[in-house]
């Protein structure tokens, strides 16, 4: 799997940094993959693991911490297509070209008569498809 972090706060706004499989560290530090110029950044801020099915990240004891949508956080989790993070001054949108694509593709789809799908863009798993009863003509 892919992964691609767009700058949308900060400098280089609008960049997008793809990465595959592996681990990223994000800091101030010359070993780093990202290297934010921030004194709020730390020199071993952050860490992205890419893996084959999901995309990690942790945070290695920041001074001033990650946040990922606005919370800051403790120890690692699982990021999502969407999900924004912020390290120091640098905000960046995690950005899944597969789930877009398929976003994308649902969305331009016609559902068949008397049925309803719904999507959440922010969680892929979640689609649904309601079925309705179709209501038959009176002759």
């Amino acid at each position: 799997m892919d992964v691609q972090l767009v700058v949308i706060k900060g400098n280089p706004r609008g960049r997008t940094l793809t990465f595959g499989p592996g681990e990223y560290l994000v800091g101030r530090g010359a070993e780093c993959h990202i290297r934010p110029d921030s004194e709020w950044v730390s020199r071993q801020h952050c860490m992205f693991t890419v893996a084959a099915e999901r995309i990690l990240l942790k945070d290695l004891g920041s001074t001033n911490g990650t946040l990922v949508n606005g919370h800051r956080l403790i120890g690692e989790r699982d990021i999502v297509h969407g999900d924004a993070i912020q390290i120091g001054p640098l905000v960046i949108q995690v950005r899944l070209p597969e789930q877009e694509a398929l976003l994308e593709a649902m969305k331009r789809t016609d559902p068949p008569d008397n049925d309803v799908t719904m999507v959440d863009d922010d969680a892929i798993e979640q689609v649904q498809t309601v079925h309705f009863p179709s209501k038959k003509k009176s002759e």
